[in-house]
């Protein structure tokens, strides 16, 4: 075995070729070769077509080879991340050089721009960006690997999920499109600098919220006080009355997480006003008896009935209240349960809501932030970009005079927003009424007001109606161009039908610039998947083929526009309908049963109720059928969020992160999960979780005899899923102890829960001098994996070292009939000491 040295140790060469660095990979490939390894580890998952693969560290450089050796497939991308130490010597060693451009190796903080080169987008709306981390990543005989891997794990999901925001609009232009009917007064005309020199409060649903309520309860008529519409169950339950309550989320499940801000009493004097962004939850904004204004453009494409010019940040609710405080004109912004951290216990919300009766988030791997106190707290990656904006919103709300302040000690710290004790907060004097000020200024709607709205709004979307269909006409157009293009249909190949394409394309783009953009966000996936051939040079057919997909793509995406646009205008022609006195009531069911908003029959008696008292005694009974449905729909508790939560907060999920936080070290963040675990809700549920992170623990303070009794705890009938991580423990502590025969029995057990340990077990029974007993589990494993070329070369050299040449040769034989290249299996049939043994 040749070796040399560099900075990171001794470069050694293997007897398969492998050249590595010792301390990056240790024996890693000695036993059967990188080859075998590699194809074993991970089978075909990294040659596959239009694919990008992120992978953690390059194995000493090997790995890059080995797919460089092996051919890259069509429209795939490696983008290698690795440690910079290890970059410089591979690099030194100019074993980086001469790779295809297809593959590089970046260090983490490269990662970002290589992705843009690499056009992640067109492989995130493939779903086709793969993870995966090489041996050396794996194993982490390089401590730094574990900090590389979390890392770049977390920015890739960062990417993608910034990716999918910021190009695929979609859903966000749907729910604009839905409330166009209830987007009829425009923040910016009406609230723009109304509390001038005011003091404002947002409430959101931290864990630390509910410290914050007496105080305002105490001071509500000298605060805005701005709510998060998710809350209102809690204020309520609080006697907290709001004067505003803010709302941006598309999802359905914003209405189940703040169903209860319908509950506010109508008839008070106190029923607080609604801001909404324009694309908030249909089901909140349809069904809302209240004054409300809305933010945003109107339509999502440019006409002169957009007039909100304001800028308003996300992609929190919080955030989005602090922006609609600052155009407000208020001088003092306090943030009471902007907590944006998990709580000591692993709580996300604040007690009462959903989230905290489902128990702690106790499973995701976040970030950790400092909090006001001092402290670290775990948050997680929503959390972690809302922290980032909330800064840039305290810098550009200072230069406006505007200062903010966090009123918890257990919140994340955010740089310029500083902490002060609500008892601390400076108020004036005067008690000024907020809600007088926003009656004054955002009077309620008429049905005069009401109908003027619903005409302007018509008018525009038959506007739009005629683009889109113009559009659709010039779909098919290009497709009849297509066929004379490429010959299809009957029709004669002629090129001149290019020419006319292309006209085609750039009236799209040009005469149809927001009309076809939108035609775009709706069909956003089968674009990209027309254009996946240009990821390499294209051949004749796939241009075809790319062409019919891209305008079938476009005619499928405008077909769904229009239905969406008609949809529209019959929602509009019901809302018409209910101004009437004697309106045609099984219209306006239909509508709302379509658009699940049965709370819009307490509006339309509130407003009509001399037709209401008119209604038939058919018609009494659809009042009957609506009533209990909105009665189910805002009693029901198992609700998506409930199940999603119970799904996200599964204590099962404290099992990887569990052992990431053993390997890594991470003594403080394995005590907080493992308070969270005995305050957990659900005991019975939680308990085995809670005995195998105090056994890791015990692990950690060199506590072993603990840690095997807290890992016997999970050895019951029926065994527990955490039985084979608790054997696995058991057997390296018993290995590391020189207890043999309880690692034997460990590994016995494991073989018992999954043939795949019987490899390991062989191994074992070999270093015992129990031969044949180790060619019995080799050959048990080989009946049911047939194709595991690594164990195959395993259960070969132990022949070999046992004197059993021509079955070691036959075996060897084999591997090489399933793979002709396999380094060992080559070395192995050539080396001298088999022959002569």
């Amino acid at each position: 075995m040749e070796s040399t040295e560099n900075s990171l140790g001794t470069f050694l060469t293997n007897d398969f070729g492998d050249r590595y660095l010792y301390s990056v990979n240790r024996n890693a490939f000695n036993r059967i070769g990188s080859d075998a390894l590699y194809r074993s580890h991970f089978g075909e998952q990294l040659f596959q077509e239009y694919q990008l693969n992120v992978i953690i560290g390059t194995d000493s450089g090997i790995l890059p080879t080995f797919i460089a050796k092996n051919g890259v497939p069509i429209g795939a991308r490696y983008l290698f991340v690795e440690l910079p130490e290890v970059i410089s010597v591979l690099s030194g060693e100019g074993m980086l050089e001469n790779l295809p451009s297809e593959i590089c190796v970046v260090p983490p903080e490269s990662l970002q721009e290589q992705c843009r080169a690499y056009n992640i987008a067109d492989y995130v709306f493939l779903d086709a960006v793969h993870v995966h981390e090489s041996i050396a990543a794996s194993d982490a005989n390089v401590p730094d690997y574990r900090t590389l891997s979390w890392t770049v794990n977390n920015d890739i999901r960062t990417i993608i999920r910034a990716t999918w925001t910021s190009s695929n609009a979609s859903h966000f232009i749907l729910r604009q499109l839905e409330n166009l009917t209830e987007n009829q007064v425009c923040f910016s005309e009406v609230l723009k600098d109304a509390f001038a020199g005011r003091t404002a409060v947002i409430l959101a649903g931290g864990p630390s919220l509910k410290n914050a309520l007496p105080w305002v309860k105490a001071n509500r008529d000298r605060l805005v006080v701005i709510a998060v519409s998710r809350i209102s169950r809690i204020l309520l339950d609080e006697g907290v009355v709001p004067h505003i309550i803010a709302s941006v989320d598309p999802q359905k499940i914003s209405f189940e997480v703040s169903r209860e801000m319908l509950q506010f009493p109508r008839q008070s004097d106190e029923v607080p006003l609604f801001i909404y962004s324009n694309h908030a939850s249909p089901p909140l904004v349809g069904q809302w008896d209240g004054r409300s204004v809305y933010t945003g453009p109107r339509f999502p494409w440019r006409t002169p009935l957009n007039v909100d010019s304001l800028a308003y940040s996300g992609p929190t609710v919080s955030n989005y209240a602090v922006s609609v405080a600052v155009h407000m004109g208020c001088h003092t912004i306090v943030l009471a349960g902007v907590d944006l951290c998990f709580s000591a216990d692993g709580q996300t919300h604040a007690a009462g809501s959903n989230e905290n009766k489902v128990g702690p988030d106790l499973g995701q791997m976040g970030l950790r932030v400092e909090t006001y106190g001092e402290g670290k707290a775990d948050t997680n990656q929503g959390y972690a970009e809302s922290l980032t904006m909330l800064g840039l919103q305290a810098t550009a709300a200072a230069e406006k005079g505007c200062r903010l302040y966090n009123c918890s000690l257990n919140a994340a710290k955010v740089p310029g927003i500083g902490y002060q004790a609500v008892e601390e907060i400076e108020l004036p004097t005067d008690e000024f009424f907020p809600a007088e000020v926003i009656a004054r200024l955002a009077p309620e709607s008429t049905t005069a007001s009401r109908l003027a709205h619903y005409k302007k709004i018509r008018k525009e979307l038959d506007r739009a109606r005629s683009k889109f269909q113009q559009i659709l006409t010039l779909c098919h157009e290009a497709i009849e161009c297509a066929d004379g293009l490429f010959g299809r249909n009957g029709r004669k190949r002629d090129f001149c039908h290019k020419i006319r394409l292309d006209k085609i394309e750039r009236k799209l783009d040009r005469s149809f610039t927001d009309f076809s953009g939108l035609v775009h966000q709706f069909g956003l996936k089968k674009f990209r998947a027309s254009l996946k051939p240009t990821m390499d040079e294209m051949t004749d057919e796939q241009v075809e083929t790319a062409t019919y997909e891209y305008y079938e793509a476009y005619l499928e995406g405008t077909d769904y526009v229009i239905k969406v646009v008609e949809s529209v205008q019959a929602r509009i022609d019901a809302r018409i309908e209910e101004q009437k006195e004697s309106p045609d009531f099984v219209k306006l069911v239909t509508q709302w049963a379509r658009d699940e908003q049965s709370g819009r029959l307490f509006i339309w008696q509130h407003r009509n109720p001399e037709g209401a008292r008119q209604l038939s005694p058919t018609e009494q009974e659809l009042v009957k059928g609506l009533e209990a449905e909105f009665t189910r729909v805002m009693t029901v508790e198992r609700t998506s969020q409930i199940e999603l939560l119970e799904r996200l907060h599964d204590v099962k999920h404290t099992r990887s992160k569990a052992l990431l936080l053993y390997r890594r070290g991470e003594t403080e963040e394995l005590e907080a999960m493992a308070r969270g675990l005995a305050g957990h809700p659900d005991q019975e549920k939680a308990l085995p979780y809670h005995h195998f992170v105090n056994g890791l623990l015990a692990e950690m303070r060199d506590e072993p005899a603990k840690a095997v009794d807290c890992y016997q705890n999970l050895l019951t009938e029926p065994l527990h899923a955490l039985a084979e991580d608790a054997l696995l423990q058991i057997a390296n502590l018993s290995i590391a102890a020189n207890d043999i025969d309880n690692a034997l029995l460990a590994v016995e057990c494991l073989v018992g829960i999954s043939p795949s340990y019987l490899p390991p077990y062989g191994e074992l029974l070999n270093v015992l001098g129990r031969y044949d007993e180790a060619f019995n589990a080799f050959n048990r494993y080989l009946a049911i994996a047939p194709d595991d070329v690594g164990n195959m070369i395993s259960l070969g050299i132990l022949c070999k070292e046992a004197g059993l040449v021509d079955t070691a040769r036959g075996l060897f034989g084999r591997v090489l009939e399933k793979d002709p290249m396999n380094k060992a299996a080559l070395s192995l049939l050539d080396d001298p000491v088999a022959v002569q043994s």
